[in-house]
């Protein structure tokens, strides 16, 4: 896993999942809110946000996170792997309305600077309806991207024991690169190089 995209709905868990995975396996974070917006909550266009995500995608490694269904293309086709979290809209719900308690009148990480968190009932209908629209935009989207490696995870169990393997794989992958270096030194050792 070099090149992932994380996607689902508002309050799915994506950014958190990001600050989890990026350090876990040494790759950057990019969090599309802090991309696309403008101080204050100002879009930017349709082409500056294609032009940003073409210039991210040609990074060597990179963790996506962010649902933008309309130009998910791009990171789509360059992602080596596309995590989905179908959280339940309730659970989101819940979630969007803890994070905004919390972050009311203070800035964070995944959003861009001079912006603070909005809570709307616009966006709550959204993630309350979001199986009926996103979800299905996103697993019809899915079945494009046979090729790529796919995690659909529905909850946080679920999130929980896909982190558990990474840390495992990354484990392993330290072992065997350390065995592997020592097999290198015994042969060099035993050749007299």
């Amino acid at each position: 896993m070099k090149k992932i995209v994380i996607i689902g709905s508002p309050g799915a868990g994506k950014s958190t999942l990001a600050r989890k995975l990026g350090p876990m396996l040494k790759i950057n974070v990019i969090h599309l809110d802090r991309l696309f917006w403008e101080c204050g909550w100002k879009a930017k266009t349709r082409e500056t946000r294609i032009d940003i995500l073409q210039k991210r995608i040609m990074e060597k490694q990179w963790i996506i996170e962010g649902t933008y269904l309309h130009i998910s293309e791009l990171n789509l086709k360059a992602a080596d792997t596309i995590i989905f979290l179908d959280t339940s809209p309730l659970c989101c719900l819940w979630r969007l309305m803890k994070r905004h308690r919390e972050y009311r009148m203070r800035s964070r990480r995944d959003i861009p600077k001079g912006c603070t968190d909005k809570l709307t009932w616009f966006r709550m209908l959204k993630v309350l309806t979001f199986p009926l629209h996103g979800r299905r935009t996103i697993k019809q989207t899915l079945h494009n991207y046979n090729s790529k490696q796919i995690f659909r995870l529905r909850s946080d169990n679920e999130v929980e024991e896909f982190l558990a393997l990474q840390v495992q794989d990354a484990d392993d992958k330290r072992g065997s690169s350390f065995v592997a270096s020592v097999a290198i030194e015994k042969s060099l050792v035993s050749t007299g190089r």
